[in-house]
C-alpha cells in the first residue's frame, strides 16, 4: 500500500467532499484506489487546518488529497496516480502529485516520534 499526496491547483471553489467524489468517479479498478482523504490547508500555513468552524469564504484555502493505493511497487503507484490525475485534468480539475510513500514507512516514522 502506498500513500500518494496530491494538491488541487484549480481555481474552482470545491469542498473536500466534492474533490473526493470527483477523484472517486475518475478512478478505475486498475488504479488500486482503496481510500481517498481530502483536507483543506492555507498556503501560508503548511499544517492542516484543525476541525472546527469553517473559515471565511474569502480566505485563501487549498485542498490536498491522499490516495491510498494498493500496488506492490512505488512505480506502479505513481503511474496509477498520474493516470487518475490525468483523467481528472480532462474533466477540468488541475491536480499535481506531490509525493508518494509506502504506508509501512509512514507507520515506522510515526512510531519513532511517539
Amino acid at each position: 500500500m502506498y500513500l500518494v499526496d496530491i494538491r488541487l491547483e484549480s481555481a474552482a471553489r470545491l469542498s473536500p467532499a466534492d474533490v473526493r467524489g470527483l477523484l472517486s468517479r475518475a478512478a478505475l479498478p486498475g488504479d488500486g484506489v482503496e481510500h481517498i482523504y481530502v483536507q483543506p490547508f492555507r498556503p501560508s500555513d503548511p499544517a492542516p487546518l484543525p476541525s472546527g468552524p469553517a473559515p471565511p469564504r474569502d480566505a485563501a484555502l487549498c485542498l490536498d488529497a491522499v490516495l491510498f493505493l494498493s500496488h506492490l511497487t512505488l512505480t506502479e503507484s505513481e503511474r496509477a496516480a498520474d493516470a487518475l490525475l490525468e483523467r481528472c485534468t480532462r474533466r477540468g480539475l488541475r491536480l499535481r502529485r506531490l509525493s508518494a510513500v509506502p504506508l509501512t514507512l509512514l507507520v515506522e516514522l510515526l512510531a519513532l516520534e511517539g
